[in-house]
């Protein structure tokens, strides 16, 4: 009977998610749940079971995995006087720059998320507030933006890519990505297999935000070739780990896996 239940459930969500034309597009249609709350807001439940999630998912464990070593590969030969994690959420990628930083600023409206990040890093200084309600004096060497771009909604996004211009040193770092690349290899399968709903962010629109805001591409990285799926029983991911660190080791350079991290400077 649970069975039963559970296939029914799965029927009537793809119905109700998937977007059968989506094949056809040419570029992405708005996040579903744009319409129901603000990203800003969207966070405010969460906290450490969300960090947990990078440890206990098996998809997101083997991305994290490799995104460490993108972040140390980009700021090999960077001195970090002061960084600012933008949208830090539980401080994930604080925690990995802690000991290369020498201050760290965090910024995020969920209180939760900041709750568990004062857990982990030593001595952060803390933004519970919107960015865009707040005025920062200091101008950083490095800011960090993870999992923010393709989630926000669009006019969020030119907000959030001005404030970062405007709090960066010129000569300064901007590290970011887009794990939601609409034109990478898993979402144009899910696209042709018809279990997409459409939605995503592409290059172009990543260059768009850049180029009014004195910010240029120094070099990017893509992971993420074979499957955007976090969990699942059918997959095994020992295998997809492995083939995943030997494309990352070949360093390509191209847009094909579902996240891309960029390294930007401000000119």
């Amino acid at each position: 009977m649970i069975k039963i239940i559970h296939f029914k459930n799965y029927v009537k969500n793809y119905f109700k998610n998937v977007k059968f034309y989506s094949f056809i597009l040419f570029s992405p249609l708005n996040n579903k749940d744009w319409n129901k709350i603000s990203y800003t807001k969207s966070h405010f439940h969460k906290g450490e079971e969300y960090h947990k999630k990078f440890d206990d998912l098996p998809g997101r464990k083997i991305i994290w995995e490799i995104e460490k070593k993108i972040i140390f590969k980009f700021l090999k030969n960077s001195k970090i006087i002061a960084h600012l994690d933008f949208a830090s959420g539980s401080g994930r990628i604080s925690k990995l720059l802690e000991k290369k930083s020498q201050k760290q600023y965090l910024i995020d409206s969920s209180t939760k998320m900041l709750k568990h990040a004062k857990k982990i890093l030593k001595n952060p200084i803390i933004i519970n507030k919107d960015f865009t309600k707040v005025r920062i004096k200091k101008k950083f060497d490095l800011i960090t933006a993870f999992r923010f771009f393709p989630n926000a909604e669009p006019h969020l996004r030119k907000k959030a890519i001005k404030f970062i211009s405007k709090n960066l040193k010129k000569d300064g770092y901007l590290i970011l990505n887009n794990h939601r690349n609409f034109w990478s290899l898993p979402y144009l399968i899910r696209r042709l297999t018809f279990r997409s709903d459409g939605f995503g962010m592409t290059h172009a629109e990543i260059k768009n935000l850049l180029n009014s805001n004195r910010l240029k591409i120094c070099d990017y990285c893509s992971i993420g070739y074979f499957t955007d799926k976090e969990k699942s029983r059918i997959i095994y991911w020992p295998i997809i780990k492995i083939m995943e660190m030997f494309l990352f080791k070949k360093n390509l350079k191209n847009r094909l896996g579902y996240n891309v991290i960029y390294f930007l400077k401000k000119y």
